[in-house]
């Protein structure tokens, strides 16, 4: 078997299998950049009056036409008359968009967020969120970008897509919509002066939605975060963020963690940090924060089995969040958190 034969059947079973396979759900490696998407607990738990974030992701380059992650989100917080003064209310929102493989398989979702904190002290420096998110989710495929076995010409040797797959008259829909919902939950608590830390929780597609191009009765099924995260405060120019991930979904287990360190030199912050995708990524961090705008950049260095095919490849990463404080932070009742100041 030669070269090109090797390769055109190395893609079509990873075409394939890709969209045969039960479908994993977009993951970022900087998931601290993405709090909506991580845990709908987080809405509106920041030290600022208004955020924003994009995000993007690049993967699998190495094998065939690259995974492609979009996303965009913001959140803000609020505080009705009717709660206590130590109680707020987050909103926010988040659209993002996947396109994965050879078939243009797509994932566009769109998802509101509200989440209600409650502080269990005098100063708010320890509180607990509850959070959920609503949502719709569209998944769509190109059927004519899609191989099947049945197009194999045993005479030139070649897949010929002039052929009629018998498998496409199973298809029912390339384009399908289904309503989502989320459950998270959250605890902050700033120590003292010098550290905090914050754990919380969350499950995605509590409803099991029906996701199938094939009309079968096939369920997308509950996706489980348990996060935690510390800031500690070195000294007056340098900041250590830990952070731990551990995502279960559809049978696939995923752990993330490491740490980025944050010096500070008037104004200007520079950020570096090393992660690593349990087993699979190592990942170096590095970025830059001025003027409450956070630009990070990230690189996915494979470490798995598929090192031999990916050559060490994995996915290139980038986030950009801005915080819009429209008036200073202050320690008073009122205040959602004294939060670490750095």
């Amino acid at each position: 078997m030669n070269y090109h034969i090797k390769h055109i059947i190395l893609v079509l079973i990873f075409a394939c299998s890709s969209f045969l396979a039960k479908a994993q759900d977009i993951h970022y490696s900087q998931m601290y950049s993405t709090p909506l998407y991580i845990n709908p607990a987080f809405t509106g738990n920041f030290d600022c009056n208004f955020r924003a974030g994009l995000n993007y992701r690049q993967q699998a380059a190495s094998f065939t036409i690259p995974f492609e992650t979009y996303s965009a989100w913001g959140d803000t917080r609020i505080f009705p008359r009717f709660l206590n003064k130590r109680a707020w209310i987050g909103l926010g929102a988040h659209l993002y968009y996947d396109n994965a493989g050879d078939g243009d398989l797509k994932k566009i979702q769109g998802m509101f967020f509200g989440a209600f904190s409650q502080g269990f002290n005098s100063d708010n420096s320890l509180y607990g969120s509850l959070g959920v998110g609503i949502g719709v989710t569209n998944r769509s495929i190109d059927i004519n970008k899609l191989i099947f076995d049945d197009q194999w010409d045993t005479y030139l040797l070649r897949f010929d897509p002039a052929i009629v797959s018998a498998d496409v008259t199973n298809i029912q829909s390339s384009s399908i919509f289904y309503p989502d919902f989320n459950l998270g939950l959250s605890l902050h608590h700033l120590v003292n002066e010098k550290w905090m830390y914050e754990v919380g929780g969350s499950i995605s597609h509590i409803n099991k939605p029906k996701e199938s191009f094939f009309g079968e009765d096939n369920r997308v099924g509950r996706k489980i975060i348990v996060s935690g995260t510390a800031q500690y405060i070195l000294s007056d120019r340098f900041l250590i963020k830990p952070e731990a991930y551990f995502i279960a979904h559809e049978g696939v287990q995923e752990t993330i963690f490491g740490a980025n360190i944050v010096y500070g030199a008037v104004e200007l912050k520079l950020h570096g940090g090393l992660w690593t995708r349990l087993a699979r990524d190592i990942i170096p961090v590095m970025g830059i924060e001025y003027n409450n705008y956070t630009l990070l950049f990230s690189y996915d260095i494979n470490i798995s089995k598929q090192r031999m095919a990916s050559n060490y490849k994995g996915g290139f990463e980038f986030s950009l969040v801005k915080k819009f404080c429209y008036s200073p932070r202050t320690s008073t009742k009122r205040d959602p958190c004294k939060f670490l100041d750095f």
